[in-house]
């Protein structure tokens, strides 16, 4: 019996999917460049060939794959928009966004190497950037509703916590104290942290 239009949409969808997901794996543990398509192809158990009617490079898989990992940081955002409160808003957004690079390691990985290699592809460090100054101004914005003077250096700062302990966890997951950094960081960015804070800007 043939398949129907929505089963080869399924199965092309899957087939897609697979490849993003042996991409990730690839790019995380041999680098962009020494990763090929056939390698790719490889670890999808797909033919080269078929690789190329889904992506016709490597760029293109990495900005597929960039583009996967925005879309679950716009939900993230939808999520926090439902919260009043400012505080929570904070401890919504370091407890989501460490938990993801805690259980999505490979995708960090792709992030610090092209961010690392920016030459290696424009529209990702494009896309990148795009991601990183809406953070940064949303969290600014956050940073002036509850006071903090010098709100936008306090939220690049407040950002490169995240860089650091994300590279520091890349580099070092066995032994990197994970559980407690979250929780300093919570303390310090908590109402009574945010105080002091502001006692000190």
């Amino acid at each position: 019996m043939p398949r129907s239009k929505e089963q080869f949409e399924e199965i092309r969808n899957k087939t897609k999917e697979n490849i993003l997901n042996a991409s990730l794996k690839l790019f995380a543990e041999k680098g962009f460049h020494g990763t090929s398509i056939n390698d790719i192809a490889k670890a999808a158990k797909i033919s080269k060939g078929l690789t190329y009617n889904y992506f016709d490079s490597k760029q293109k898989i990495v900005e597929a794959l960039f583009a996967k990992a925005f879309d679950v940081t716009k939900f993230l955002e939808i999520e926090i928009s439902k919260i009043e409160d400012p505080y929570e808003k904070l401890k919504f957004l370091i407890e989501s966004t460490l938990n993801m690079s805690k259980n999505n390691d490979e995708y960090w990985r792709l992030y610090i190497s092209m961010a690392l290699q920016p030459e290696i592809i424009e529209t990702a460090k494009i896309m990148t950037m795009g991601f990183f100054n809406s953070f940064i101004g949303g969290i600014e914005m956050l940073f002036k509703s509850i006071g903090i003077k010098n709100a936008h250096y306090e939220a690049r700062m407040f950002a490169a916590l995240f860089d650091g302990l994300g590279l520091q966890y890349m580099i070092d997951n066995d032994n990197f104290p994970f559980d407690e950094m979250k929780e300093y960081f919570l303390k310090k960015y908590s109402k009574e942290g945010i105080e002091a804070l502001k006692k000190l800007s």
